[in-house]
């Protein structure tokens, strides 16, 4: 059975290892590009990355991205806003409806 691993600062990540995920925790974002092999081998089915890892491997995810493993999901490390994940998500919904799909909070 495939595993699930999550890479990114070691803030980001400790809460994850009693859920049964491979916690790969790295100093610099930069870090995880030698990591990067192992966790796309086929090893790991998902591989949870905190933004600044995506920044940093993104090249390196482009090449599993047409592969059914490993499905490679952004999350927000600690501290950081959402918005590389979010971008890629209206990226995505956008190419599947052929239009862009605006979500606004209503104002209170």
């Amino acid at each position: 059975m495939a595993q699930i691993a999550i890479v990114g600062d070691s803030t980001s990540v400790a809460g994850f290892r009693p859920l049964g995920f491979a916690v790969f925790p790295v100093e610099r974002a930069e870090d995880a590009r030698e990591l990067w092999n192992e966790l796309a081998g086929g090893e790991y089915g998902v591989v949870f990355v905190t933004e600044p890892v995506y920044s940093a491997v993104e090249d390196l995810v482009a090449e599993v991205l047409d592969r059914p493993v490993p499905a490679v999901t952004i999350i927000p490390g600690a501290g950081s806003s959402g918005g590389v994940g979010g971008a890629k998500i209206n990226r995505a919904i956008e190419r599947a409806l052929g239009t862009s799909m605006l979500i606004r909070e209503e104002e209170e």
